[in-house]
């Protein structure tokens, strides 16, 4: 059994700078062997600031490398599928951003290709990782705070109203907020609640982007702006979420403002992204507190990183490489996994199709 994870990247921009290369450099079991774009300039700039790598314009070489171990794509939306199967055809463990793809029906072959190849697959929803979301989630599932009855979430993102770019034409996007920020709320929600049955959504746009950030026109964006939605779980508790990357005042130095919270028959806890080393947490009859979350949930278990260093709503995000190089060498499945990134799909379509049909939506998200 092999015990080290060398790791081709496909896809060097911001995400890949910001969340994976840290993580990949933090933990002595991995290194970045690889990496992938069809911009040659920012290939030839991230060779020269993450080498000594190999690096290729075209994903399929990276894909047949033989040494890359696995694999994390961070690429538009609109190729995930492809380069997905393409990676997993050919032996390699998958991380793969979020959506996973640009529908249920793709993000589920997906899955069922990397099952049955049998190599690792992880979708890459960050805030799973969060100190104060881990420890949210122990209370929940310990029954600590009783029978989960409510989840209520909130992101909000003050963004310049200029183009997105490829993130604003729905044939490579699928979608806006919904696709990009509120389906990782629906994913921690059923992590924590479990599946959802039924929902009822909307989507709204308020600004046309149609000029890039140096004022020049450009084609009006086609996708939401805003998204929200009501939802009922097999369990029998409700949700609602609302998400928007128009929210004056929500800027928070790029961090913008996340609220999630869980109420509960003997108590209620809520996670704050930009505090997420405490959580709110109240018990019947007292008032909300903020508390320090436990040592034990800070970093996932076992990982090198030191959580009293650096940026607390950033370093969290570097556990998401430990998680799959854990499962790689531990011969388990990763978590979350391509299942998980497709059941939230299944009901972020379902918010479309909700809204679009102005009717209740009945949710099949399995995937196999």
């Amino acid at each position: 059994m092999t015990s080290h994870v060398r790791y081709g990247i496909i896809g060097v921009g911001a995400v890949s700078d910001f969340h994976h290369v840290p993580g990949i450099r933090l933990d002595p079991r991995s290194s970045l062997t690889a990496i992938c774009d069809p911009n040659e300039a920012l290939l030839a700039q991230r060779s020269s600031e993450w080498g000594p790598v190999r690096a290729y314009t075209d994903y399929r070489q990276l894909a047949a490398d033989p040494n890359v171990d696995a694999v994390i794509i961070a690429t538009p939306n609109f190729v995930h599928r492809e380069q997905a199967l393409e990676c997993v055809r050919n032996g390699k463990h998958v991380m793969c951003e979020k959506p996973l793809g640009l529908n249920f029906q793709e993000s589920a072959e997906m899955y069922r290709a990397a099952r049955d190849a049998g190599v690792r697959h992880m979708t890459a929803f960050t805030y799973r990782f969060a100190p104060s979301m881990r420890y949210v989630r122990h209370l929940v599932k310990s029954g600590a705070l009783g029978t989960p009855r409510h989840f209520r979430s909130q992101r909000f993102l003050d963004l310049p109203e200029t183009s997105w770019g490829w993130r604003q034409i729905k044939k490579l996007a699928g979608a806006g907020d919904l696709f990009d920020m509120t389906i990782h709320r629906i994913d921690f929600a059923q992590d924590l609640l479990g599946p959802i049955r039924s929902i009822c959504g909307a989507v709204a746009q308020f600004v046309p982007r149609d000029r890039t950030a140096d004022g020049k026109p450009c084609p009006p964006s086609e996708v939401d702006d805003w998204s929200s939605l009501i939802g009922f779980f097999e369990s029998g508790a409700v949700g609602v979420w609302e998400g928007s990357t128009l929210m004056k005042g929500h800027n928070n130095s790029g961090v913008g403002y996340e609220w999630a919270e869980v109420n509960c028959s003997e108590g209620s806890a809520a996670y704050q992204l930009t505090d997420p080393n405490t959580i709110v947490l109240a018990r019947n009859g007292r008032d909300f507190e903020k508390l320090p979350v436990p040592a034990e949930f800070l970093v996932a278990p076992g990982s090198p990183r030191d959580p009293s260093q650096g940026k607390p709503s950033t370093v969290f995000r570097y556990d998401l490489v430990y998680e799959l190089t854990s499962a790689i060498l531990e011969g388990r499945d990763a978590v979350p996994g391509f299942h998980d990134g497709a059941s939230a799909q299944a009901i972020a379509d379902a918010v479309l199709v909700s809204f679009e049909e102005r009717r209740w939506v009945d949710v099949q998200s399995n995937p196999e």
